[in-house]
Formats: C-alpha cells, sequence, structure tokens
C-alpha cells in the first residue's frame, strides 16, 4: 500500500502541472479544479457590464453583492438573469471549444421607505461552478497508465437583505447568506493491466452553511457641497469567512480485488473578502463607477489536503454607463448604455506561474414599459497563458436578464392627487 501512495503522489503532481498540455475532453476549463472552482462575480447585470461589483453604486436596481447598494430602488423589482457562454481552451499544442448555459441569479428588491432608503432584497444566487474532464497518458517507470479527472457541482446562496440611510448621508447594509451544494471530484488512474493496481481517488465538497455581508456607501458629495461631487460615492463591503465540509476516498482495485481507503476528512475555510468602491455622476448622464476586491488565500486551510497553498487575489474593474435624459423621445434614445472592463489576479499559482484575467464588457437597458425592462450584456475574456505548458482560456458571454416591477409600498403618482 505505500508503495501505491507514494506512486499516487508522484502521478499527482505530475498531474497539476503537465495534465494542461494533455487532451481536455467534454469539460470546462481545468482551471476550475482549483480552490471551490470558477468563483461568479455576478451581482447585477448592469454592474457585469460594466465590469465591476457595484460596490459604491447606488441606482434602480438589485445588487447582490453589497446590501447597502439597495437604496435608491425606487419601486419593487423582480430578477431574473441567465447566461450563455462559448469557452476557447488552447495550450502550446492544441484547442478545444465548448459552450455551456446557467441560471446567474433570482432576486427580489423590495423599498419598504424610499425617504429613509429602508429596502428589503432575497435572492437565490450562484457563486461558483465547476466543470471539469481532463484526461492524459502517461507512463512512469515501465508502467503505461491513462489519468482521468473530473469535477462537477458547485454552490450557491439564498439570501436575505436590508438597506438604511442614516443622516442621509451613509448607508448601511447588511445580508444573511445561507450556503449550499456539493462539488464532486475524482482522479482514476488505469494500468490497463491486470497485474497492477488501478487507482480511483474521490473527493466531495459539502457547503451548508451561513456566513453574512455587511456594506456601507457614503454620500461624500452631500457633505462636500461641491457642484461637479455632488452625486460621488465611497462604498466598502465585507463578507465573512466560511467554510466547506471536505472527505476523501481513495479505491484501490484491480480485476480480481478492490479495496477502499478513507483519506481524510475536514473542514475547509475559505476566506474573509472585502471591497473598496468609488463612483460619480457626471453631467446627471454619465456615471462613471469602479471598485477594487481583495481575498486573501494565503491562508487557505484543507484539512484533507494539509499541503495545499494558494495566494492573495485582487480584481479591479471600471466602467461607464450612459444614461437617457428626461427629453428622451425615440426607443433608442430611451436606453440606458454601458462600457466597462476588469484585471484579475486569481488565487491559484501553477507552476511559478501567476494565473491572471481581463476582460472587456458592454451592455444595454431596454424599457419595456413604465416598470419593467430587460439588460442585455455581452462579455470577451480571457485567463491564464500557453506558457509552461498551461492553458489559456477565451471566453465569449451573452448575458440577459429580465426586470419585472411593481409598485408594491410607493403609491403611484395619480393616488397622492
Amino acid at each position: 500500500m505505500k508503495k501505491i501512495l507514494k506512486l499516487l503522489v508522484v502521478l499527482q503532481l505530475f498531474f497539476s502541472v503537465q495534465s494542461f498540455a494533455q487532451e481536455e475532453d467534454a469539460g470546462g476549463s481545468p482551471y476550475s479544479i482549483f480552490g471551490i472552482g470558477d468563483i461568479l462575480n455576478f451581482s447585477s447585470s448592469r454592474t457585469y457590464s460594466m465590469g465591476i461589483l457595484g460596490t459604491s453604486l447606488f441606482g434602480n436596481y438589485v445588487n447582490s453583492y453589497n446590501p447597502a447598494a439597495l437604496a435608491k430602488l425606487r419601486f419593487t423589482d423582480i430578477t431574473f438573469a441567465m447566461n450563455y457562454g462559448f469557452i476557447n481552451s488552447q495550450n502550446s499544442s492544441s484547442s478545444t471549444e465548448l459552450s455551456d448555459g446557467n441560471v446567474l441569479g433570482f432576486n427580489i428588491g423590495i423599498p419598504i421607505s424610499q425617504g429613509s432608503g429602508w429596502v428589503m432584497a432575497l435572492g437565490f444566487n450562484p457563486v461558483t461552478l465547476v466543470n471539469t474532464k481532463v484526461k492524459i497518458s502517461g507512463r512512469t517507470g515501465e508502467r503505461n497508465y491513462e489519468q482521468t479527472y473530473s469535477s462537477k457541482g458547485g454552490l450557491s446562496r439564498i439570501n436575505a437583505g436590508m438597506s438604511y440611510t442614516f443622516f442621509q448621508k451613509l448607508t448601511l447594509g447588511l445580508e444573511y447568506n445561507y450556503g449550499f451544494g456539493e462539488i464532486k471530484s475524482q482522479n482514476f488512474i488505469d494500468f490497463n493491466n491486470s497485474n497492477f493496481i488501478n487507482t480511483n481517488i474521490k473527493k466531495e465538497l459539502d457547503f451548508n452553511k451561513s456566513y453574512m455581508k455587511a456594506g456601507a456607501i457614503l454620500e461624500v458629495g452631500k457633505i462636500i457641497k461641491s457642484i461637479p461631487l455632488r452625486d460621488f460615492t465611497i462604498g466598502f463591503a465585507y463578507q465573512s469567512a466560511f467554510g466547506l465540509n471536505s472527505s476523501e476516498q481513495g479505491i484501490f482495485g484491480s480485476s480480481i480485488s478492490v479495496d477502499t481507503t478513507n483519506l481524510g476528512a475536514g473542514i475547509i475555510e475559505v476566506p474573509s473578502q472585502i471591497s473598496f468602491g468609488l463612483t460619480n455622476v457626471f453631467g446627471g448622464k454619465y456615471v462613471v463607477s469602479g471598485d477594487f476586491v481583495m481575498q486573501d488565500w494565503g491562508n487557505f486551510s484543507d484539512n484533507t489536503s494539509p499541503n495545499v497553498k494558494l495566494s492573495s487575489s485582487y480584481r479591479g474593474g471600471l466602467g461607464i454607463e450612459i444614461n437617457p435624459s428626461r427629453e428622451a423621445l425615440s426607443f433608442f434614445q430611451r436606453m440606458s448604455y454601458r462600457l466597462g472592463g476588469y484585471y484579475e489576479k486569481l488565487f491559484y499559482q501553477i507552476a511559478g506561474t501567476d494565473i491572471n484575467s481581463w476582460g472587456v464588457r458592454a451592455g444595454v437597458n431596454i424599457p419595456m414599459s413604465d416598470y419593467s425592462s430587460l439588460d442585455l450584456g455581452v462579455n470577451f475574456s480571457q485567463r491564464g497563458t500557453t506558457s509552461n505548458g498551461l492553458v489559456r482560456d477565451q471566453f465569449l458571454n451573452f448575458t440577459a436578464t429580465i426586470n419585472f416591477g411593481e409598485l408594491w409600498f410607493v403609491r403611484p403618482r395619480e393616488e397622492d392627487l
């Protein structure tokens, strides 16, 4: 058994660096195997198309990232967001193209008191997605083998949050999140020879935890009394750390016997996250917003794999939104247009190489009625590099969000007459 475990260590080390130069089959990017998968930085279609999360961005929309950003919602808004994307994964010798779609979130925002910024929000939002299947063929000593690594699943959350404005300048928000989901991984090593013992390592992450989010937005323009900065805001958001239950099982088998061994179990601690943002409105029409997000994975702990060490990650985004003037009459003049981009250092390093990502985005808001609209967005982004036997991913994504508006606690103007 000790020889088998030593061989597994060698193969896993080889796989962690070299598999990206091999065949990728019927799955997503191999990068999603790291940590808890691909983190979905989606807070709304509005912020997505601007390349940001909306840490400091007020407006008539539901922001699922910073609960303080809810305060300016004018009427009840029910949103349903979807995504369909294409991915091209390429290394120095081959490439693979895939396409897939998924739900980005379902949220409802309810203004209780507009004057005090008292808004409540409920939602269901995916947190991460994992979908990978990689095959490699190799040789260790005089033994040929075929290794298949697959991983699938994801984490989601149900959230309930609220915002409130104090002194007409400072808005605070708090959100409770109930996270759930699972990620199942399998690493199968087949020697294609009855004289050798095949190996199947199964790992499962179960997510069934609660965690909190908090945020604040300060309306600086109401303090400094400067006309160019009258809509200037500074935002802050914090997400608490949370744990995932983890178990790992090894199945060692040949044509005549199977041996199952528990390799470990424990808690994986996902680190807390903080974000800062700035927003200003120029000429009452041009909204410019940016934010910076940090998460320290350097102390990422995995009791089932104590040698796992990731690095700190950060993400910076900047975007602009052009809103219609009040005198707009034509259909196209009543639409809002968005453009933005981001740069991100991801939380893993492979073969001594930092994995980075960048993207450019655009979008439009199409009014359907006084209270309902359709958001459309497009994203082109790139992750990784083909250097050092690694993979470069290129993404083309199309998003759509349907916004249904209602007046629940706010009387229509006709009733005020």
